[in-house]
């Protein structure tokens, strides 16, 4: 019998820092409503809420600094069983909760002042983004992401490269991240507009992505 339950207690030690160690995806957080497609709508409040979450001295200001510490976050989360690299798995699954087909992807998605998140993530254009929609994305960014291409993310690449991100989504200069760049860089520049707009003069959400900076 105490064999038995030292067996227990080893399996459930080594399996519970597995099980936790998959934090909900970002694609899960956004789908408030678990129906598997996140709307423009869930979007929105979820980039609202990464916002909030990366300004970490709460000032409602994202400075440049705090967006590079948020993306070495993002690694280390990533990164799932810590050896120190992230794969293209392991980067599907920390974005949209499942890597089914990541590895079929090999067409890099690059981005640019004039793309938006929400209108490259949107590949039938029906103004809700599936999981199917969130793996071809992210997957497409790692292997832009991926450097060296040597199918790993080493932290070095995905920092150098999000020094350059955070030049271009901080679109005037001023070493501060608004909220209204923040969202120009996910939902477009007339979707940033209405998304920042006081509750109950907003436009009618939807993902129409107009040119954006990442």
């Amino acid at each position: 019998m105490k064999k038995s339950l030292g067996l227990f207690i080893i399996t459930l030690a080594l399996v519970v820092p597995i099980v936790s160690a998959f934090a909900q995806s970002f694609h899960d957080k956004a789908d408030s409503d678990k129906d598997g497609l996140v709307t423009s709508t869930e979007l929105q409040k979820a980039i609202g809420d990464r916002y909030k979450n990366e300004d970490a001295d709460k000032d409602k200001k994202l400075t440049v600094d705090e967006y590079r510490a948020a993306r070495q976050k993002n690694f280390d989360d990533a990164d799932n069983n810590k050896d120190g690299s992230v794969s293209v798995e392991e980067w599907a699954i920390y974005w949209c909760g499942t890597d089914k087909d990541a590895g079929k992807v090999k067409k890099p998605v690059k981005m640019g002042k004039k793309k938006s998140r929400a209108k490259l993530m949107d590949a039938n254009k029906d103004g809700k983004l599936g999981k199917d929609e969130c793996v071809l994305f992210w997957s497409g960014r790692f292997v832009d992401l991926d450097g060296n291409k040597d199918g790993k993310l080493s932290r070095e690449e995905y920092m150098d490269k999000m020094k350059e991100m955070a030049k271009m989504m901080d679109i005037d200069g001023d070493g501060v991240i608004t909220i209204e760049e923040y969202y120009v860089s996910w939902l477009g520049k007339d979707n940033a507009k209405a998304s920042t707009k006081p509750v109950g003069k907003q436009k009618k959400p939807g993902i129409k992505a107009a040119p954006a900076a990442e």
